[in-house]
């Protein structure tokens, strides 16, 4: 969980960079369309990515749990 805040974070630094970028060397409809598109599908991509990690760490988790749990007795 750390390291998917480090990734968050890393990645609005890398956007905020970038959209300073553009905001600077291009025309206003440029920078428009890149922060209604690019930026807010960065973002979406990666929840998409981090759910799927997530997803997938803790039913690892859970069936290693499951296998390793004593048997319920009778």
């Amino acid at each position: 969980m750390v390291g998917s805040g480090y990734a968050w974070a890393a990645l609005m630094f890398a956007l905020g960079l970038i959209n300073l970028y553009v905001a600077n060397r291009y025309s206003i409809e440029v920078w428009a369309w890149f922060i209604s598109v690019y930026a807010v599908g960065a973002k979406v991509v990666a929840f998409l990515i981090q759910y799927a990690v997530i997803f997938v760490l803790m039913r690892r988790k859970l069936r290693l749990a499951k296998s390793t749990a004593a048997p319920l007795p009778p």
